[in-house]
């Protein structure tokens, strides 16, 4: 590993996957499920709140095939041929969205929909935790901190450029359905770059090549055994369904029930990437300098409080929107670059692949269960109104509450373990 890091062409391979990072970015933004395009292009659809719950419930449901991704690297003996090819296949599938309109009318178009995010995710999991291995073999331990919050950097300056066009565009024409293939083809640009990013990169293959293949029973035992990564794994399962009940309807919330435009949801969330790409080095030099305990502390806990007080936002409260959003965003990607590392640092260096996929396995039942939990609720509640000392609350908000205060108790509980075993902080 030490002579990966060290290797004369690491800083240029890092900087391809920064480059392919970037790329990425464009095809998250547009093809995320809370971004501004695909609610657009949802709503446009005729899709409901619970049809939103189904589909962000996708992704987590065929995450569980994360642990079986060490096989296809295991069988290739190669991690570029199976992330490159993984890759294409899950574009083709995502990018066959645009055409659903000219196929299907009505609640087909929703089913098809469906169709393309189940195949389209499928191979996104098979692809597994292939690339964030891939690209810790040329990141030293030292920059770890400054490198991933660069690449977090350079995803919100994408968030700036896709959400203010785009806002803009769909405020005026989101009946319209070729803007959509429009936009849906710029993004192919970037998949098209992402691709050619892999391939330039070498491959890696000595850790395949000195030890024997995985066996089923280790892939399930060795991520256990370990306990360190097994209460790392039960923070990371914890949190990500406490995170999931909520976090595919802000968007949604913002557009139906706020009755935000489309460009002022873009405009607060690009002023808050700006905020953003100012404390990312900042939080990861933190890491890198003190550890990663303190920085999950602190930022996780506000980030939740957040979203607590995503609750507290109606339509009669709606100027609370942008000092929630910014918050948020700030204590987000400070929480998002302490979890990534203390991933990194937990996990067994020699099967680091196959504890990634574990995790991602656990994390993925717990999150699809989170969402479609919050589907029923909004199917239950969405037309609901209560009154709670004094305040009138609707479903969306009871679901925001609920999440965020479990947010902070799962990050108490990590925190607890994490000092109790001495783990988390520089020495």
């Amino acid at each position: 590993m030490e002579e990966t890091t060290n290797s004369p062409n690491a800083k240029k391979f890092r900087q391809l996957f920064l480059l392919s990072s970037f790329s990425l970015s464009f095809y998250n933004n547009m093809f995320g499920l809370g971004g501004i395009l695909m609610t657009s292009y949802l709503l446009f659809l005729g899709a409901t709140a619970k049809d939103i719950g189904l589909l962000a419930a996708i992704p987590s449901l065929l995450n569980i095939l994360m642990i079986f991704a060490i096989k296809f690297y295991e069988r290739a003996k190669s991690r570029k041929k199976v992330i490159v090819t993984f890759t294409i296949l899950q574009y083709l599938f995502f990018y066959l969205i645009m055409i659903i309109p000219k196929i299907a009318t009505g609640r087909y178009q929703i089913t098809l929909l469906i169709g393309c995010f189940l195949f389209g995710n499928l191979f996104r999991a098979l692809k597994g935790s292939g690339v964030v291995e891939w690209t810790n073999f040329y990141v030293p331990s030292s920059i770890k901190g400054k490198y991933f919050s660069n690449r977090n950097l350079l995803g919100n300056l994408v968030y700036i450029i896709v959400s203010l066009s785009v806002g803009k565009i769909l405020d005026s024409y989101s009946s319209d359905y070729k803007i959509y293939v429009i936009l849906f083809l710029i993004t192919l640009v970037f998949s098209v770059v992402q691709i050619i990013g892999y391939l330039k990169v070498d491959d890696y293959t000595a850790d395949f090549e000195i030890k024997p293949k995985t066996k089923f029973k280790d892939m399930f035992t060795l991520p256990l055994k370990h306990k360190a990564y097994r209460y790392f794994m039960l923070f990371s399962l914890s949190w990500n369904f406490a995170r999931s009940l909520a976090a595919p309807y802000y968007t949604f919330y913002s557009k139906t029930v706020l009755t935000l435009d489309y460009t002022y949801i873009a405009l607060i969330g690009s002023i808050t990437c700006l905020l953003k790409i100012f404390v990312a080095n900042p939080f990861g030099t933190l890491g890198d300098q003190k550890g990663w305990r303190n920085v999950l502390l602190y930022a996780g806990v506000l980030f939740a409080l957040t979203n607590i007080a995503w609750g507290f936002v109606n339509p009669s409260t709606a100027n609370m929107y942008p000092a929630v959003i910014i918050a948020n965003g700030i204590f987000m990607i400070g929480t998002n670059i302490a979890i990534f590392n203390l991933n990194m640092d937990l996990s067994s260096s020699k099967y680091r692949l196959l504890f990634l996929g574990f995790n991602g396995t656990l994390t993925a039942i717990f999150s699809f269960i989170g969402p479609n939990l919050a589907s029923f609720l909004m199917g239950q509640l969405k037309d609901t109104t209560i009154i709670i000392f004094g305040w009138l609350v609707n479903g969306y908000q009871i679901v925001f509450w609920i999440s965020g205060i479990l947010q902070i108790i799962v990050i108490y509980l990590f925190i607890q373990y994490l000092i109790k075993a001495k783990l988390g902080e520089k020495q």
